[in-house]
């Protein structure tokens, strides 16, 4: 009985193993190769992106320029308003000690003795006693004192705002850096090949344009072959807005420096209406170029591209036309 029950087990055994083996085995297979027409459009959509991080990311630097300077001058500020304090103090505290003297009153060191505004401003009481003998003299003090409190908060507000428009600034380039690294990993996808660097750059604009137009036009074309940096603003690189910016101010026009700006700051010119020198934009203004003429601009491109002249009455450029303004 115990050889049938070993032989029924085995026989079971088996026919498990067997048919296990038997089953066919499921292969992992690879996720298809995308096709370029789809990864172009992945990358058109994050070449939108970029623009305007890129965007933001030049006016947090032009917030955080502006509050540097606020904060350089309302610490001037207060510097000189602490130093007018400090000799209408002087003066107080000769007048306070000479009625200390002769008995016209008792505590006034506390009064006289502190640097601190907020203090002197809380002696109401010394105040009182004081002024009915020299009251112009303890009214300009007063004041001194109020506008001393009222710097040193306007300079304690700029440091901060400082602070935060740095971290601002900050988070802004971490967004387009991984943006761009992202961008460049598509670009690798297509089989797309950074543009090199011509050194020097350079080129020469021979349409019709003249005067400041025309003069932007040449410092923009000497720039064709330089690359593509966002953030910069020349002389060895560009980005979009900063190239713009830099060929009108060499015509002795000064445009802002990011393209919501520039745009603001410009005549609104109808399509149908461009001439060479005009300002194009592009996705929702996250880029900007010199229109030539001929349905043509000159602009800095993106990570990677030179500074380059490409047609826009087609393609990528022709479907994100956003509008145009003439400085």
């Amino acid at each position: 009985m115990a050889s049938e029950k070993t032989r029924r087990f085995w026989a079971t055994a088996c026919l498990t193993v067997a048919t296990t083996v038997a089953l066919p085995v499921a292969t992992a297979h690879a996720e298809p190769t995308p096709s370029a027409s789809s990864v172009q459009k992945k990358l058109d959509a994050l070449n939108k992106q970029v623009d305007q991080l890129v965007e933001k990311y030049n006016q947090a630097e032009e917030d955080l320029k502006s509050a540097k300077a606020k904060l350089k001058a309302a610490r001037k500020a207060a510097a000189a308003e602490a130093a007018d304090f400090e000799k209408t103090r002087a003066r107080i505290a000769e007048m306070a000690a000479t009625a200390y003297k002769n008995g016209d009153m008792g505590d006034v060191a506390g009064f006289v003795g502190t640097g601190d505004p907020q203090n002197v401003l809380d002696q109401t009481a010394v105040f009182a006693h004081l002024s009915r003998n020299r009251s112009s003299e303890l009214t300009v003090f007063l004041a001194a004192a109020q506008r001393l409190q009222r710097q040193q908060a306007q300079a304690q507000e700029a440091y901060d705002d400082v602070l935060r428009r740095s971290k601002e600034l900050k988070e802004q380039k971490q967004k387009v850096e991984k943006s761009i690294d992202t961008q460049e990993k598509l670009l690798s996808r297509l089989g797309v090949t950074p543009d090199r660097p011509s050194g020097g750059g350079g080129g020469t604009y021979t349409g019709p344009a003249s005067g400041s137009a025309r003069v932007a036009l040449q410092f923009a074309y000497a720039q064709i072959g330089k690359p593509y940096q966002y953030g910069a603003e020349g002389p060895n690189s560009y980005d979009c807005s900063g190239l713009t910016m830099r060929s009108w101010g060499a015509a002795g026009v000064n445009l802002p420096r990011t393209t919501y700006s520039q745009y603001s700051a410009t005549k609104r010119v109808a399509k149908s209406d461009l001439q060479p020198g005009d300002l194009v934009f592009f996705s929702s203004l996250g880029h900007v170029g010199l229109y030539v003429g001929n349905g043509q601009m000159v602009h800095a491109p993106r990570t990677g591209k030179n500074v380059e002249v490409v047609n826009i009455t087609s393609g990528y450029y022709a479907t994100n036309y956003y509008g145009a303004g003439r400085p």
